[in-house]
């Protein structure tokens, strides 16, 4: 009995240690997690926000285009809902990392652009989809650009590199269909 006793205390040291050094560890990396938010630049805490707020409006007025749209603006839409609602988990997941937080609501402007296509149908909404979603292409290929330019962040830089082409080809996507 004694040998087993001796035998399960042996054991259970490293068991110890281990919690222990999982609790440092973890300690260290919230730690990380609030200096590496600190660490950010002005141009990379900008480049959250207004990428986590083009993403949130892609989605809702991606999802009235594939509700309210002809064909053409149906796929649009369907793109934008699928390629921005990955986008807006990797920006989420890695902005949470940093310790600054994509934003998870519209503001005030994009609300109402959202409140006023939902009021429209037919071609007038199609045209109004269309445009607003070249506008906001032009500003969010514009946004990536900077953020790899000149944000300081590897990891949000790396993140626009991966997303800017895809951004691109919605561009595309949203004039062709305009032209059709």
């Amino acid at each position: 009995m004694k040998r087993l006793l001796l035998v399960l205390t042996v054991s259970a040291l490293p068991l110890a240690a281990m919690a222990q050094t999982t609790t440092s560890m973890s300690e260290t990396s919230s730690g990380m997690s609030t200096a590496s938010s600190a660490a950010l630049s002005a141009q990379d805490r900008k480049f959250i926000k207004m990428a986590g707020i083009s993403g949130l409006a892609e989605v809702q007025a991606g999802q009235l285009a594939e509700q309210n749209g002809d064909a053409s603006v149906k796929s649009v839409g369907e793109h934008m809902v699928t390629d921005h609602t990955k986008a807006n988990g990797q920006l989420a997941a890695l902005s949470q990392q940093l310790g600054d937080p994509a934003p998870t609501t519209l503001p005030a402007s994009q609300t109402a652009m959202i409140t006023k296509l939902q009021g429209m149908t037919g071609a007038s909404f199609d045209s109004s989809y269309l445009k607003a979603q070249a506008k906001a292409h032009k500003k969010a290929i514009a946004l990536f650009e900077s953020e790899i330019s000149n944000g300081a962040n590897s990891q949000l830089k790396q993140f626009a590199s991966a997303t800017l082409p895809i951004l691109k080809d919605h561009l595309s996507m949203i004039q062709s269909a305009m032209n059709s």
